[in-house]
């Protein structure tokens, strides 16, 4: 597998504001099925391979790995602030903040990463939103823990990372059932397969992210498919529990001449 290690950024997020990145899979040192820029130690794979993957991307990105903020997801809606007192075992799919230093995280090997971005009010989110979290509005509380640290939804920049596209993410009649009782009849949410319906997770999020007034065309929701591009990304629905994680990160850049 090639060594190269890449960056996928967003187009509406602001690179002079922001460090913010999707790395795919290559230039880590992860073996076997996970290599090789696995980001995650849930999974099995050596925390000495995850420590110095992790660092590879900081080195590549711009910031330190000291500065990296990471929580458990747990398919949840509970956004940390950062710099708020949390427990050893506190559990967020959502962080935000407002300081330049920390650098947000948020994993996935199939559920959507997502960064935020408010450039006037210079406040960032990241969310970790699988079917789970984005139908309990993971999303919509990111916005919300933003706005109280001042930024203003119509400002908000969200990208959405390497995620599952509406080609594979099969699902069964209750989880259609689930996303119909969040979000009505929306156009394109349900997409009929062979077999099972599939979900257009990316449909969702958009909806979800609109309703809370972030702008249509403040929103990068076209990313590639993980499952089906096994040479650039991870896929748990692909390889299971033997394979590697991604992450999302973004954070504040300091201010010139401050």
């Amino acid at each position: 597998m090639p060594d190269t290690l890449r960056i996928l950024r967003s187009r509406v997020i602001p690179a002079a504001g922001f460090v913010h990145g999707f790395p795919e899979r290559t230039g880590g040192v992860s073996p076997g099925p996970r290599a090789s820029l696995n980001m995650g130690v849930r999974w099995g794979d050596d925390r000495a391979n995850v420590d110095e993957n992790r660092r590879r991307l900081a080195a590549a990105a711009g910031y330190t790995a000291e500065q990296l903020q990471v929580m458990r997801h747990v398919h949840g809606t509970n956004v940390w602030t950062v710099g708020e007192p949390v427990g050893d075992d506190a559990e967020f799919d959502g962080l935000v903040s407002n300081q330049v230093g920390p650098v947000l995280s948020a994993f996935a090997a199939d559920c959507v990463p997502l960064l935020f971005a408010e450039p006037v009010a210079r406040v960032c989110g990241s969310a970790h939103a699988g079917w789970r979290g984005t139908v309990a509005g993971v999303a919509r509380n990111v916005v919300a823990r933003m706005s109280a640290l001042g930024a203003r939804p119509e400002r908000i920049r969200v990208a959405l990372g390497p995620s599952i596209g509406p080609c594979c993410f099969e699902v069964g009649s209750e989880v259609v059932v689930e996303f119909r009782a969040a979000l009505g009849d929306l156009p394109g949410l349900v997409v009929p397969g062979p077999d099972k319906d599939h979900i257009d997770l990316r449909v969702a999020l958009r909806a979800m992210l609109e309703s809370t007034g972030v702008l249509p065309e403040h929103i990068d929701d076209t990313p590639p498919c993980t499952r089906c591009t096994p040479e650039r990304f991870f896929s748990y629905r692909r390889d299971g529990r033997e394979g590697g994680m991604h992450m999302g990160f973004i954070g504040l850049c300091p201010i010139p001449g401050h």
